[in-house]
């Protein structure tokens, strides 16, 4: 007990004193870009597919609290793939029910995919707070991974059969994309400031150009997945699973759901807070979807644009500092910071800006401003999870404090901010001191 005390003391200290982690990199002078841009003749193949990803029962559930132990499985986890053949190219959008997948992992996951550049896959996490836990913050108690090497291992392993299966798949598509908007109260709520959050519900599908089937769907919306709250031990994939479900039972075939700006507090407004208000939740955010497809219209989708930018935040807040120092977070560390990446994608007439982690509404508003495309959603937790994208207005003040804690630093969202615009506007620059 005296040993672990110490132990613990010794992590607080040298956290509060500014270290970030023992082992270390330097941080490179320019932050590393990526930039690519495919136009083609023929039409764009199109397949979607998914896998099964649900952990055995009994390991550890990521957010809310400590040792939260699964008990059972109220839905199964899924992995959900959208890959968009280009012939010299392709490219896939991957959707993950977990609370977060750190960007290493994502990395890793990403080199089983034969055939895909890392750049051109964007994979997005769910946010559901009834997954394993990928991060490692939440084990049997405080400093004590959750974290299953394991499961991580399957993951890849299932993101690769879904992949494959969706190229095997693949057909000539075109694409439509529609939009409708959540009821500004009743369904989702921002508990830090009432009605501010993004109300849009964005849909784009992919047709068979042969006979008009649905060959894929994305669906797009901003709010955590937490229906089932603190005192849940089910493993769930909460509403993203019922509505997906949804989905494909109304006859519209395989969805990928991807999150939008759902920080500071984007959250379900529904009750009861268990299975059926789960279901009632999906089957409304169903309806919305629907609503969306049925004001659908044609879109282009030539040429197709990826660029990326490598991003460095502080680890500041002491949380980080002491779970890298314990090895709790096991995350590279160059100069103190986390490496992190930015992202835009444009498939024709759809464009999304990938974030690593949770922006707050009123960032992704003033970013869609700076980068001129008011209309580009939001990839929330792309390829990374370092927490909330605070301004550091929010940062500073008294009502974000729980926020602020799982935040990186202070400038986090504005130095992601500054990542994207050098992303969108061709000069690959990004904030990194």
């Amino acid at each position: 007990m005296r040993r672990a005390f110490a132990a613990t003391s010794l992590s607080f200290v040298l956290a509060s004193s500014g270290c970030s982690g023992v082992f270390q990199r330097s941080m490179p002078d320019v932050p590393e870009a990526y930039d690519v841009a495919v136009r083609t003749s023929s039409p764009l193949r199109v397949g979607s597919a998914e896998r099964d990803v649900t952990p055995p029962v009994g390991g550890w559930l990521a957010g809310f609290s400590l040792a939260r132990a699964s008990t059972g499985v109220a839905s199964p986890l899924k992995v959900r793939v959208l890959v968009v053949d280009a012939g010299e190219r392709r490219f896939a959008i991957v959707g993950v029910d977990n609370l977060g997948v750190m960007r290493e992992d994502v990395d890793w996951i990403k080199s089983g995919l034969a055939g895909f550049a890392n750049g051109d896959v964007f994979l997005c996490s769910s946010h559901t707070h009834a997954g394993p836990d990928l991060v490692g913050l939440w084990g049997y108690y405080f400093l004590s991974s959750g974290r299953d090497r394991g499961y991580l291992a399957t993951l890849r392993r299932a993101t690769a059969e879904a992949v494959g299966e969706a190229l095997a798949a693949a057909r000539p598509a075109t694409f439509v994309l529609g939009e409708s908007r959540l009821p500004p109260r009743g369904l989702v709520k921002n508990a830090n400031r009432a009605e501010v959050f993004d109300r849009r519900v964005t849909v784009l599908q992919a047709r068979a150009i042969d006979d008009g089937c649905p060959l894929g769907t994305l669906l797009h919306l901003a709010c955590h997945p937490e229906v089932l709250r603190r005192g849940n031990t089910e493993i769930s994939a909460d509403f993203v699973g019922d509505l997906c479900d949804a989905w494909r039972e109304r006859g519209h075939g395989q969805a990928v759901f991807a999150n939008g700006a759902l920080g500071a507090m984007i959250s379900p407004d529904v009750s009861p807070h268990d299975r059926s208000g789960v279901r009632r939740m999906g089957e409304v955010l169903c309806d919305l979807c629907e609503q969306a497809l049925a004001a659908a219209q044609p879109i282009a989708s030539d040429p197709i644009e990826v660029r990326r930018a490598d991003v460095y935040l502080p680890m500041v807040s002491p949380g980080f500092r002491i779970g890298r120092l314990t090895t709790t977070l096991q995350r590279e560390v160059f100069d103190g910071c986390a490496r992190s990446t930015v992202g835009w994608l444009r498939i024709g007439g759809f464009e999304a800006i990938a974030v690593p982690g949770e922006a707050e509404p009123a960032l992704a508003a003033r970013l869609r401003a700076a980068v001129h495309r008011p209309n580009a959603l939001i990839f929330g937790l792309c390829d990374d999870e370092v927490g909330y994208l605070l301004r550091e207005q929010e940062a500073i003040d008294p009502e974000y404090a729980y926020e602020r804690s799982m935040s990186p630093c202070r400038s986090a969202g504005e130095r992601v901010s500054a990542a994207i615009v050098g992303v969108t506007d061709g000069t690959g620059t990004a904030a990194s001191r």
